[in-house]
């Protein structure tokens, strides 16, 4: 009988040695597993628990089967969309962290808008459409995500020719644009110096117009998924301040069919209009 539980204990003490390894590292697809669990394969991927979350606030419809709260690290993959404004939740892998779903891969939304045509601007014409921007039919934003968007504006404008004053001449050509977002109006102050000089080039001298001038502004909006957001861009250029001088704008900065001093809008470098998504 002692030699029976000599042999059994034996065979217990074997069995729980070369299993107590296989307990902590548990390898499929590999007999050397490099972690407590190590999964390898060519073909196929894991699949994780497929739940519709309501909120990345709500534990809910997960459960701990312990009835414990639910454990910091609990993953699951998320097969529900939200769009309730706040704490909104899109098809994905999500991990507890105690108090929050935490999305594995962050959102990201990035779309731009660029001018089609470059716009000549006059003095007379008021409020002029920047090309591709149009307010008729105007330009839409799709957001994937509930929160914080950053509107990023970086606009081109460039004077005209000025006046021939058969010397050196400097003349300063201001306009505003104007943004209008979901009937909001943004203004943009633009400005840009030309000049004439006799003494360059052959006569009567070189007009010096479209000294490019970059001007940008950044906007915040809080944004609903799922919504569609209108918006336009138009330039108004000034007159010039004093044409009884006979210094300043060439045909006070109009067309007149055979003198043209109208200014550029994008002309060397289009402008453009970035919608970049932050955070809810």
């Amino acid at each position: 009988m002692e030699k029976n539980y000599l042999i059994f204990f034996k065979i217990c003490l074997l069995l729980l040695l070369t299993t107590s390894p296989a307990v902590a590292q548990v390898g499929i697809g590999t007999t050397t597993p490099k972690g407590a669990l190590d999964i390898e394969s060519t073909q196929y991927g894991v699949v994780y628990p497929s739940v519709a979350l309501t909120a990345t606030n709500a534990e809910l419809p997960v459960l701990n089967p312990t009835t414990d709260p639910l454990e910091v690290g609990t993953t699951v993959y998320n097969t529900n969309t939200t769009s309730n404004g706040s704490f909104d939740v899109e098809p994905g892998i999500y991990s507890w962290n105690g108090s929050l779903w935490v999305r594995h891969y962050y959102k990201r939304q990035v779309e731009g808008f660029k001018q089609t045509a470059v716009l000549r601007s006059s003095s007379n014409g008021g409020w002029e459409v920047v090309t591709g921007f149009p307010i008729t039919s105007p330009k839409t934003f799709f957001s994937k995500y509930t929160g914080q968007y950053k509107i990023e504006l970086k606009l081109d404008y460039g004077g005209g020719a000025i006046i021939d004053n058969a010397d050196v001449n400097v003349a300063l050509f201001e306009g505003d644009f104007r943004f209008t977002f979901e009937g909001t109006p943004y203004l943009i102050r633009a400005k840009s110096y030309s000049t004439f000089n006799k003494y360059i080039g052959t006569a009567p001298g070189t007009q010096f117009s479209n000294i490019s001038s970059q001007v940008f502004k950044t906007i915040y909006v809080n944004l609903v998924a799922s919504t569609i957001y209108t918006f336009s861009l138009e330039f108004d250029q000034f007159a010039d301040p004093d044409p009884a001088l006979n210094i300043g704008f060439l045909n006070n900065g109009n067309n007149s069919g055979v003198i043209d001093g109208r200014g550029y809008v994008g002309k060397d470098i289009p402008c453009i209009i970035e919608f970049t998504y932050l955070k809810e």
